[in-house]
């Protein structure tokens, strides 16, 4: 019986499962921590509810806040582990004035017929840039990554150690309910009306999954993104006025 069927009717959710299942087969019958390619966020959360594969998976990204990661895989509580295999490289421009988008950097990836699920997380601030590689496109990136959109760049490998993380400011919102409409016409400085418009769009995302309901209440640790206004994360209540309105922390993507 395919377990695929209690959990998705679409088929390439159904292929992901089952490759994920043929992971934890190959890893009980090894003895070995196995991995899978780069998840997107949906993928991610899909994998995180099912039943069979409890206690069995993780998700890992190079670093705490990371988007896009690999499933982890360990059947067996001494399983050999070689480490995720995923490389860290760095860019710089050679030119002083460069400007290098996500777009750019994974445009030239992706122009190199890499497919997107060989890459991780892409972090871009001016004239360099950092990225998650599989370990099994590196030497070809190495030896082909020569420029980033049109300009020249150095390619290094770094140590997790040095990953620029993604920079957040803290704010403090002021809201009459936990509802997604209200948190979002405060985090992105719309009415309420126009925030529940764009919601019913499908135009935002929770936790990377979009949301059409307006009147979705959140718990707190939740990240929102708005197409077009961008992502924050919405940390929970830290208290509330006389009146009765809430005070929220909310931790902004810059």
């Amino acid at each position: 019986m395919d377990f695929t069927n209690k959990y998705t009717n679409n088929n390439e959710e159904k292929i992901l499962l089952r490759k994920v299942a043929d992971l934890i087969h190959r890893s009980e019958k090894t003895y070995s921590v196995l991995y899978s390619h780069f998840l997107t966020p949906a993928e991610q959360t899909l994998l995180a509810k099912i039943e069979e594969f409890y206690g069995v998976i993780t998700f890992v990204g190079g670093y705490p806040d990371a988007e896009r990661r690999l499933c982890r895989v360990q059947t067996e509580e001494y399983a050999t582990d070689d480490g995720a295999p995923y490389v860290l490289y760095s860019i710089s421009a050679t030119a002083p004035n460069a400007d290098i988008s996500h777009r750019d950097v994974l445009g030239s990836l992706m122009g190199l017929g890499i497919k997107r699920e060989m890459i991780g997380d892409i972090l871009a601030s001016g004239r360099t840039a950092q990225f998650f590689c599989h370990s099994s496109v590196a030497d070809y990136i190495e030896t082909c990554l020569t420029k980033i959109a049109r300009y020249h760049i150095d390619l290094k490998k770094s140590s997790l150690t040095e990953i620029s993380e993604p920079k957040t400011e803290s704010i403090t919102i002021n809201i009459s309910s936990m509802r997604l409409d209200c948190i979002c016409a405060e985090c992105f400085r719309l009415s309420r009306t126009k925030a529940a418009e764009q919601i019913k769009k499908g135009l935002v995302s929770v936790n990377w999954l979009v949301c059409d309901n307006t009147s979705k209440e959140l718990s707190g640790g939740e990240k929102i993104s708005m197409r077009g206004k961008g992502k924050v994360k919405f940390v929970g209540i830290t208290g509330r006025s006389k009146k009765g309105r809430l005070f929220a922390e909310v931790l902004k993507y810059i």
